[in-house]
């Protein structure tokens, strides 16, 4: 029989540690968590810094090196990745490894692991005040690879294009990965200079979750040479409610059109009437059986997909449908008639219940491993909220239809969308 218990937290000099005990799990989950305000000056920078610490070290300075030196913990694993919430950018560095007591002499495991976040992260492959060029450059290439395969994702990239014509006056409006346009501007010098600003002014969060105690954790984490500093809170976003819909058509030499509508809900992660919004949205378009879905893509057979899905930390909503371009007015007519109907409470006790059960399987499957419990407590101690697991599940199986009409209510629609080939639109 697993066990859970309580989480354990701590301001250790830089670093809010939390600890999440389980013996749930047969590994050891080490989660870091750097964050600061998201800036077009600084996104690019530290999407290359993500991938460059998971690349190399001074002492291991290849990939191979780097890998053996994992694969001898025991095939542990270590990988970055970058992300936005709200106004804050987020590195998250995780380092997956089994529990020492599953293996011949596991006790100093937990050891060895933190000596190779130590050169992870204060070791980097860098002399004289700059990065490794030859890294660099490759992570670079890497870099714009990425960023230039959106334009050839018709779906990702109408979404991107609708965060930037929505927060076209918000920094939310750059992405995690940074500006295609700026990797060039960013030499390996300017990149180490930044790291030296990272590693001091970043606010820390760190999760630890597995078959661990406090009293084996807290003296490596202590161990950690990071500068103090104050823990920032979460910048929160002030409530928007736009004057008018913008209303944007681009063309491209596509076949199907992208229609996406951004709704302002100015509801985030913990608030009140953020599980009746989260209910909402798996009713409206979260799901198969939701009002979009069913309305839209098989009764009207306008969409090769349709869906919504909600923003928790800077409170908006996405509708996005693949359709026919000639099908342009009648599809959004629909989508709009859904929002109404929802509004209105157009939706019955047997729907909500369908949407509640949906719900809370996702959410179990979700948190069922480590990496999801981590998110989900991180989002908590963001937010200071108490939406953990047993928590959330409680407030959904609550949740009325009453608190769900209200919570659609809340819905404006800022930025339609609608990228197509041009000819019939």
């Amino acid at each position: 029989m697993t066990t859970q218990k309580q989480e354990y937290k701590e301001q250790v000099g830089a670093i809010q540690l939390t600890l999440i005990p389980s013996d749930k799990y047969k590994s050891n989950k080490i989660v870091f968590k750097f964050r600061a305000p998201l800036t077009r000056e600084t996104s690019t920078k530290r999407s290359l810094i993500a991938a460059l610490i998971e690349t190399n070290t001074k002492k291991y300075p290849t990939q191979t090196a780097f890998r053996k030196e994992l694969a001898s913990l025991y095939g542990a694993n270590f990988y970055t990745s970058v992300d936005k919430k709200g106004n804050e950018h987020i590195i998250t560095a995780v380092l997956d490894m089994v529990d020492g007591q599953f293996v011949p002499e596991g006790d100093t495991l937990l050891k060895q692991a933190f000596e190779l976040i130590q050169e992870i992260l204060f070791n980097p492959n860098a002399e004289n005040g700059s990065f490794n060029e030859t890294t660099v450059a490759r992570e670079k290439e890497n870099l714009e690879q990425r960023l230039e395969s959106v334009y050839d994702d018709k779906i990702r990239y109408a979404n991107k294009r609708l965060t930037e014509i929505m927060f076209a006056d918000e920094n939310y409006k750059y992405g995690a990965f940074g500006v295609l346009k700026d990797i060039p501007t960013i030499s390996a010098t300017d990149l180490y200079e930044y790291y030296q600003q990272f590693l001091v002014e970043d606010t820390i969060d760190l999760f630890i979750c597995g078959d661990v105690k406090k009293e084996d954790v807290l003296p490596l984490v202590k161990a950690l040479p990071f500068v103090d500093r104050e823990y920032r809170d979460l910048d929160i976003i002030p409530p928007v409610h736009p004057k008018k819909v913008n209303t944007v058509k681009e063309t491209q030499s596509i076949n199907q059109g992208k229609l996406v509508l951004g709704y302002r809900t100015n509801i985030l992660f913990g608030e009140e009437a953020y599980v009746p919004l989260q209910v909402a949205n798996g009713l409206l378009g979260g799901f198969a059986n939701s009002k979009i879905f069913i309305n839209v893509r098989e009764k009207a057979s306008l969409a090769y997909y349709a869906n919504s899905r909600i923003d928790s930390f800077h409170g908006f909503m996405i509708i996005s449908a693949g359709i026919d371009e000639k099908n342009y007015d009648q599809a959004l007519a629909i989508i709009k008639e859904q929002v109404t109907a929802m509004q209105t409470g157009d939706f019955t006790e047997d729907e909500l219940s369908q949407t509640k059960a949906m719900l809370t399987n996702q959410l179990l499957e979700a948190n069922d491993q480590a990496q999801g419990l981590i998110e989900l407590t991180y989002n908590n101690t963001l937010k200071k909220a108490n939406l953990d697991l047993p928590n959330w599940l409680k407030r959904i199986s609550e949740v009325t239809k009453e608190e769900v009409v209200a919570a659609v209510q809340s819905l404006e629609l800022d930025t339609i969308y609608f990228l197509s080939k041009g000819a019939e639109s």
